[in-house]
């Protein structure tokens, strides 16, 4: 009992002299409170306090706190009546040092958050210099887009109902249906909107640009904008790729924002293992030699564009991307939109055709994506229909599904980024298509 309260005082210390070391090290020596020998007793004052806290004096543990809380206090109006230096970091980073000696003594949260904590407090105190340059290089035009984005994404959000609201909930609808002697119970399943779904794509494109741009600044827009259009490609790759489309319009870097798409589409095929794997082991096998095939033509053509050299962009341009906001919703909103109705279509299709028309509605679906049809097609390779004709439709609504987002690029983008994704859409299309014929 003694021995671990001893090892306890003892890294009390520890604690209080590294959180005193990094303080002494910095060049504010005006500002701080003191170094390693003042932050290792307020950390072993904080000790002290939690043993005299768990035996009963209650009143003494308090008063010190306070104590130390005033002397906060003081000291930092005294400092900053004297300096006009208005900066806490110092102050607060003397009260959390007491109470991570507070906490190792009093046990209320476990020693390895208390550790983390400290961890946490260390590295938030160290990366000061970092975050100085980050912030003196930040613009007015960027901050409000990041606060733009924030309430994109974690106000509007997270109060916006996850409801699919269908055919059945717009009033006016089964009146127009019955009077046209439609049964409208065939579309009831029919999903119209999800509020929170549909704004999630919206979040997703903004946030593409925004993660990127951050990226951007940390390893060159140009790497930056390829690492997330590969991570974003897992979760949607249509969506990455109307992103990319929408910044051509405002860079004359093309081959590099084609490049990161045809990336977010390598990712997609990347992601037919997680789908089709634990549905149906047997047909991924059977696909396998096409995915590879489409997967190695899309890293050539992503690593040949990501390594072409670009023109350099003129003052202008310089200037004009320092104005332009980091992200735009109205092309977000417009794609959202598109999407709403593509989808409606395609589950209309598939009610209306059935099985009769799988290849049909699965190549109409494919405009909205393919996830749900690769899950479908693995559900049903090998029992309904072929191990054959399951790998002909996924040959055919990939094609589809790279068309429209060939589509989506000339509607949302610059032509030459249109053109040269048609190109490598095509080329992976082909590399597709040339393996099916060997299967025939």
């Amino acid at each position: 009992m003694i021995s671990g309260l001893f090892l306890k005082l003892l890294l009390s210390v520890i604690i209080g002299g590294t959180i005193g070391l990094e303080r002494e090290s910095i060049d504010e020596k005006l500002t701080n409170i003191g170094g390693i020998r003042t932050y290792a007793l307020i950390a072993l004052t904080g000790s002290i306090s939690g043993i005299l806290l768990l035996n009963g004096f209650e009143s003494l543990a308090v008063l010190i706190s306070g104590g130390i809380l005033a002397m906060v206090l003081i000291y930092y109006f005294i400092g900053a009546t004297a300096t006009r230096f208005y900066s806490i970091s110092s102050e607060l980073s003397a009260l959390l040092t007491y109470l991570v000696g507070l906490l190792l003594i009093v046990d209320i949260i476990p020693l390895e958050i208390t550790v983390a904590i400290f961890v946490i407090v260390i590295f938030i105190l160290s990366v000061k210099s970092k975050t100085n340059k980050l912030v003196s290089g930040i613009s007015r035009n960027e901050l409000q887009s990041f606060i733009s984005y924030a309430i994109i994404a974690l106000v509007i959000m997270p109060i916006l109902p996850d409801t699919s609201y269908t055919m059945k909930d717009i009033p006016v609808l089964p009146d127009i249906f019955s009077a046209m002697d439609v049964d409208i119970e065939k579309f009831s399943e029919i999903d119209l909107i999800n509020p929170r779904k549909i704004w999630l794509v919206v979040v997703l494109i903004t946030g593409i640009d925004v993660v990127g741009y951050v990226l951007g600044k940390i390893v060159g827009s140009k790497k930056g904008f390829a690492l997330t259009s590969f991570m974003a490609g897992f979760i949607s790759s249509t969506s990455a790729t109307q992103s990319l489309a929408q910044r051509s319009k405002t860079t004359t870097y093309m081959n590099h924002l084609v490049g990161a798409a045809v990336l977010a589409n390598l990712a997609s095929f990347l992601q037919i293992f997680l789908l089709v794997g634990p549905l149906n082991a047997k047909w991924l096998v059977s696909i396998l030699p096409a995915i590879l095939t489409m997967i190695l033509a899309a890293g050539i053509i992503s690593m040949y564009l990501l390594r072409k050299n670009e023109p350099q962009e003129n003052e202008e341009n310089i200037e004009h991307s320092k104005q332009t906001k980091i992200f735009s919703l109205l092309p977000a909103l417009r794609f959202a939109v598109i999407l709403v109705l593509v989808k409606i279509i395609t589950k209309t299709c598939l009610i209306l055709f059935g099985n009769s028309g799988f290849v049909i509605s699965s190549v109409i679906a494919s405009f909205a994506g393919i996830d749900a049809i690769m899950v479908n097609l693995a559900e049903m390779a090998g029992r309904s229909i072929s191990f054959q004709f399951a790998l002909l439709t996924f040959i055919l609504v990939n094609a589809t599904n790279l068309i429209s987002k060939t589509f989506y690029s000339f509607l949302l983008g610059n032509k030459k980024f249109a053109y040269k994704f048609m190109v490598s859409s095509l080329l992976i299309i082909i590399a597709g298509a040339v393996w099916l014929m060997f299967t025939m």
